[in-house]
């Protein structure tokens, strides 16, 4: 679990990201989540971009990444959500 100051600090790497995964027509299919997970091991911070045709909402989807525990949801803004899981060792994102 996070503090509110190291999700304040996430949110400001992550505004500079560009999305690591997007959820298409398809909504949230297993390859998608497999790239998430990818992004997630090479960069601990993932900005996912939900498209305008996705079947689902983006509070649903949130909810489905919830339920399947890839990492802790920084920040749902628009149709953007923004996924962390830091490493033990050698962090890319040294937390305050």
């Amino acid at each position: 679990m996070l503090t509110g100051k190291q999700k304040r600090y996430l949110r400001g790497e992550a505004s500079l990201l560009n999305p690591g995964a997007y959820v298409g027509k398809e909504g949230l299919t297993p390859e998608v989540v497999g790239e998430i997970q990818t992004a997630l091991k090479a960069n601990e911070l993932v900005k996912i971009r939900i498209g305008r045709n996705a079947p689902e909402e983006v509070l649903e989807i949130r909810d489905e990444l919830q339920t399947m525990e890839l990492g802790e949801i920084i920040q749902v803004i628009g149709r953007n959500i923004i996924l962390f899981k830091g490493k033990k060792k050698d962090s890319r994102y040294p937390l305050p």
